[in-house]
């Protein structure tokens, strides 16, 4: 039987994390998944954020997306509609990229 192929996006803002581990994890499990796995890594400065959820992601197809952030962070605010740096928006425009 032919398995799905199944896209996973990974994201990841000023090259804090390398999606490269991400992407060998997921390429390892692969074999347990009922499904083919698909990686496109997108890297970006914190300069480029609105540009990636407003023009970018909308236009990707994709089933999985990953956003990778540093485990240092003091604050991840994505379910705040006031966050000061984007990253609600980020993440909501994730959720609808991926239903």
């Amino acid at each position: 039987m032919e398995r799905k192929l199944t896209s996973f996006h990974l994201f990841n803002c000023d090259n804090t994390y390398n999606l490269n581990a991400v992407e060998a994890l997921l390429l390892k499990m692969e074999d347990k998944l009922k499904f083919k796995v698909a990686v496109e890594k997108r890297y970006f400065r914190l300069q480029q954020m609105k540009e990636i959820f407003e023009t970018v992601i909308p236009k990707l197809r994709m089933d999985v997306a990953i956003f990778v952030v540093h485990a240092h962070e003091s604050r991840l605010s994505i379910n705040e509609d006031n966050a000061g740096i984007g990253y609600a928006r980020f993440y909501r425009a994730l959720l609808q990229a991926t239903g």
